[in-house]
């Protein structure tokens, strides 16, 4: 038996595939915006102040930042 080289199922699939992940281990806490590959938190508490998001990938996925 020969080792598996990736712990991905399909690369074409990998975004989806971790957003689905994501949503499920924060259910209360995070949703995703329709038809973009965006994770959103639920309820934002403090509308008057500025929030950072940032988030990466591995290398291989882009990196993003930005302001909410």
């Amino acid at each position: 038996m020969t080792k598996p080289k990736k712990i991905i199922n399909d690369p074409a699939d990998a975004v989806e595939e971790f957003l689905r992940g994501l949503l499920y281990q924060y259910p209360n806490r995070l949703v995703k915006l329709a038809n973009h590959h965006v994770v959103l938190k639920s309820n934002i508490t403090d509308s008057n102040q500025v929030h950072l998001l940032s988030g990466g990938g591995s290398g291989h996925e882009p990196s993003h930042a930005g302001w909410i």
